[in-house]
Protein backbone atom coordinates (compact mmCIF):
# COMPACT_ATOMS: atom_id res chain seq x y z
CA UNK A 1 0.00 0.00 0.00
CA UNK A 2 1.59 3.34 -1.02
CA UNK A 3 2.09 6.31 1.52
CA UNK A 4 -0.31 8.68 2.48
CA UNK A 5 0.56 12.23 0.11
CA UNK A 6 -1.93 15.33 0.15
CA UNK A 7 -1.82 16.36 -3.25
CA UNK A 8 -2.44 19.96 -2.15
CA UNK A 9 0.30 20.07 0.67
CA UNK A 10 1.96 22.88 -0.88
CA UNK A 11 -0.90 25.12 -1.06
CA UNK A 12 -1.40 24.08 2.93
CA UNK A 13 2.16 25.24 3.61
CA UNK A 14 1.55 28.30 1.77
CA UNK A 15 -2.14 28.85 3.67
CA UNK A 16 0.31 28.31 6.79
CA UNK A 17 2.66 30.95 5.89
CA UNK A 18 0.11 33.60 5.06
CA UNK A 19 -1.45 33.02 8.57
CA UNK A 20 1.56 33.27 9.91
CA UNK A 21 2.60 36.48 8.31
CA UNK A 22 -1.07 38.07 8.96
CA UNK A 23 -0.60 37.06 12.45
CA UNK A 24 2.58 38.92 12.52
CA UNK A 25 0.77 41.84 11.01
CA UNK A 26 -2.23 41.84 13.44
CA UNK A 27 0.80 41.85 16.29
CA UNK A 28 2.75 44.55 14.75
CA UNK A 29 -0.33 46.81 13.97
CA UNK A 30 -1.90 46.02 18.04
CA UNK A 31 1.12 47.40 18.89
CA UNK A 32 1.35 50.41 17.07
CA UNK A 33 -1.84 51.11 17.82
CA UNK A 34 -1.16 51.00 22.30
CA UNK A 35 1.62 52.95 21.24
CA UNK A 36 -0.82 55.72 20.25
CA UNK A 37 -3.21 55.06 22.69
CA UNK A 38 -0.17 55.49 25.50
CA UNK A 39 0.81 58.37 23.33
CA UNK A 40 -2.57 60.55 23.34
CA UNK A 41 -3.32 59.32 27.29
CA UNK A 42 0.15 61.17 27.90
CA UNK A 43 -0.54 64.23 25.96
CA UNK A 44 -4.28 64.45 27.49
CA UNK A 45 -2.45 63.79 31.25
CA UNK A 46 -0.35 66.89 30.47
CA UNK A 47 -3.45 69.31 28.98
CA UNK A 48 -4.63 68.35 31.90
CA UNK A 49 -2.18 69.14 34.11
CA UNK A 50 -1.45 72.78 32.23
CA UNK A 51 -5.30 73.42 32.84
CA UNK A 52 -4.50 72.83 36.00
CA UNK A 53 -1.45 75.00 36.01
CA UNK A 54 -3.31 78.03 34.58
CA UNK A 55 -6.06 77.61 36.99
CA UNK A 56 -3.36 77.86 40.07
CA UNK A 57 -1.63 81.17 38.40
CA UNK A 58 -5.15 83.02 37.41
CA UNK A 59 -5.76 82.02 41.47
CA UNK A 60 -2.14 83.82 42.52
CA UNK A 61 -3.22 86.66 40.47
CA UNK A 62 -0.83 86.89 37.35
CA UNK A 63 0.07 89.17 34.35
CA UNK A 64 -1.88 89.08 31.00
CA UNK A 65 1.43 87.61 28.97
CA UNK A 66 1.02 85.04 31.35
CA UNK A 67 -2.30 84.27 30.88
CA UNK A 68 -1.87 84.36 27.41
CA UNK A 69 1.25 81.93 27.54
CA UNK A 70 -0.84 79.26 29.02
CA UNK A 71 -3.64 79.93 26.98
CA UNK A 72 -1.58 79.26 23.81
CA UNK A 73 0.27 76.21 25.84
CA UNK A 74 -2.97 74.52 26.67
CA UNK A 75 -4.02 74.73 22.75
CA UNK A 76 -1.52 73.81 21.41
CA UNK A 77 -1.73 70.58 23.67
CA UNK A 78 -5.23 70.43 22.76
CA UNK A 79 -4.25 70.02 19.36
CA UNK A 80 -1.60 67.56 19.95
CA UNK A 81 -4.40 65.60 21.66
CA UNK A 82 -6.60 66.04 18.86
CA UNK A 83 -3.72 64.88 16.40
CA UNK A 84 -3.03 61.57 18.68
CA UNK A 85 -6.60 60.94 18.66
CA UNK A 86 -6.65 60.49 14.87
CA UNK A 87 -3.80 58.94 15.06
CA UNK A 88 -5.34 56.20 17.35
CA UNK A 89 -8.09 55.60 15.32
CA UNK A 90 -6.14 55.17 12.24
CA UNK A 91 -4.25 52.84 13.97
CA UNK A 92 -7.55 51.11 15.05
CA UNK A 93 -8.53 50.75 11.43
CA UNK A 94 -5.24 49.32 10.62
CA UNK A 95 -5.81 46.51 13.42
CA UNK A 96 -9.53 45.92 12.40
CA UNK A 97 -7.92 45.13 8.84
CA UNK A 98 -5.16 43.07 9.65
CA UNK A 99 -7.94 41.36 12.16
CA UNK A 100 -9.95 40.52 9.26
CA UNK A 101 -6.90 39.57 6.69
CA UNK A 102 -5.83 37.25 10.16
CA UNK A 103 -9.24 35.60 10.00
CA UNK A 104 -9.41 35.34 6.23
CA UNK A 105 -5.91 33.26 5.95
CA UNK A 106 -6.77 31.19 9.24
CA UNK A 107 -10.04 30.66 7.23
CA UNK A 108 -8.29 29.24 3.93
CA UNK A 109 -5.78 27.06 6.09
CA UNK A 110 -8.38 25.48 7.85
CA UNK A 111 -10.45 24.91 4.98
CA UNK A 112 -7.10 23.04 3.46
CA UNK A 113 -6.47 21.54 6.52
CA UNK A 114 -10.26 20.01 6.59
CA UNK A 115 -9.71 18.92 3.29
CA UNK A 116 -6.34 17.21 3.98
CA UNK A 117 -8.22 15.89 6.77
CA UNK A 118 -10.94 14.13 4.94
CA UNK A 119 -8.50 12.65 2.83
CA UNK A 120 -6.47 11.26 5.62
CA UNK A 121 -9.73 9.57 6.49
CA UNK A 122 -10.14 8.05 2.92
CA UNK A 123 -6.58 7.06 2.90
CA UNK A 124 -7.28 4.67 5.92
CA UNK A 125 -10.56 3.72 4.80
CA UNK A 126 -9.02 2.41 1.93
CA UNK A 127 -6.06 0.89 3.74
CA UNK A 128 -8.25 -1.02 5.32
CA UNK A 129 -10.71 -2.28 2.68
CA UNK A 130 -7.32 -3.39 1.58
CA UNK A 131 -6.16 -5.52 4.60
CA UNK A 132 -10.09 -6.59 4.54
CA UNK A 133 -9.81 -8.21 1.03
CA UNK A 134 -5.56 -9.77 2.09
CA UNK A 135 -7.78 -11.25 5.40
CA UNK A 136 -10.71 -12.55 3.63
CA UNK A 137 -8.49 -13.64 0.60
CA UNK A 138 -6.19 -15.90 3.23
CA UNK A 139 -8.81 -17.16 5.28
CA UNK A 140 -10.66 -18.49 1.95
CA UNK A 141 -6.97 -20.30 0.91
CA UNK A 142 -6.98 -21.62 4.38
CA UNK A 143 -10.71 -22.76 4.22
CA UNK A 144 -10.02 -24.17 0.36
CA UNK A 145 -6.49 -25.64 1.48
CA UNK A 146 -8.25 -27.90 4.70
CA UNK A 147 -11.06 -28.83 2.25
CA UNK A 148 -8.62 -30.22 0.06
CA UNK A 149 -6.31 -31.57 2.36
CA UNK A 150 -8.92 -33.48 4.10
CA UNK A 151 -10.25 -34.57 0.73
CA UNK A 152 -7.44 -36.35 -0.06
CA UNK A 153 -7.39 -37.92 3.46
CA UNK A 154 -10.19 -39.40 2.88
Amino acid sequence: MPDFRFRAAAALELRRRQEHDAGNVLVHAEARFRQAQTAKHAAETERRSAQSAQVEETRRGTDVATLEWHRNWILRLATTVERLQNDVELKATAVRTAEGEWRDARRRRLALERMKDRAWRRFQQEQQRQELKVIDELARLRHTMADTASERND
